[in-house]
């Protein structure tokens, strides 16, 4: 058995891990997103500010939706990969995978193969973009909140 069938566990495990983090990630900036929209409509009707907050939380929560669909299906796929024997069969439990995959038309043949380093990458990049939204939702918020939700009347 190789070091790198044996440390394929591991990778996976990882893997796991980040999508987790990215599951709470994506839910919290997703309903951050809502508030935000609320909140930007509710108080900031008359304000170019508040308009692109508004448009701002909208795009950021139908991304973040897409990405929460995203991640609970490669929690599921990377879940069933944990349990499959890796470490005995690494390739071929990717390629079963990817078989599954390409029936289902989720991935074309150049995707197909890629290496399980390359797949937690690709988990890794995902978790990156959620971040990210995560970043811009905060920003958004911590600009409107302070300057037209608590303004005078």
């Amino acid at each position: 058995m190789s070091d790198s069938a044996r440390s394929a566990h591991f990778k996976i495990s990882a893997a796991c891990a980040m999508l987790d983090v990215a599951l709470v990630a994506a839910l919290g900036t997703h309903i951050a997103a809502w508030a935000g929209l609320g909140m930007s409509c509710a108080f900031a009707r008359d304000s170019g500010l508040g308009v692109i907050a508004a448009c701002g939380s909208g795009v950021v929560g139908m991304l973040t939706l897409w990405l929460l669909i995203r991640v609970a299906i490669d929690r599921r796929l990377f879940a069933s990969l944990a349990r499959a024997n890796v470490t005995h069969d690494l390739a071929g439990a990717l390629r079963a995978l990817d078989e599954a995959l390409r029936e289902l038309g989720w991935i074309d043949d150049r995707k197909a193969g890629r290496s399980i380093d390359a797949r937690v990458r690709g988990v890794a990049g995902l978790l990156k973009r959620v971040v990210a939204l995560m970043l811009i939702q905060v920003l958004v918020l911590c600009i409107f909140i302070p300057f037209h939700a608590f303004k005078p009347a």
